[in-house]
């Protein structure tokens, strides 16, 4: 396999695009999960932050609210 060391580097095998190791600088496969060389986990990407997964609490709390209203709700008000 030969490597031009361009940004868009393909496998010569498949025509996929390779990928470069962030923590060695060596290449990888188009479907390698860990670097050959050192182990470095690839597909990890960008850290986010903690406050990212707020979006599941602020949908998770009018969920709540509305099941227990509705259990409430059904409590009070038998069916004749």
């Amino acid at each position: 396999m030969v490597l031009d060391h361009s940004e868009e580097a393909r496998c010569a095998h498949c025509g996929l695009q390779l990928h470069q190791c962030g923590n060695c600088r060596g290449i990888a496969g188009p479907f390698d999960r860990y670097c050959g060389f050192c182990g470095h986990e690839l597909v990890r990407g960008a850290q986010r932050p903690i406050w990212w997964r707020l979006w599941f609490l602020a949908a998770l709390v009018p969920l709540a609210a509305a099941l227990t209203g509705g259990i409430w709700w059904a409590q009070t008000h038998p069916i004749k």
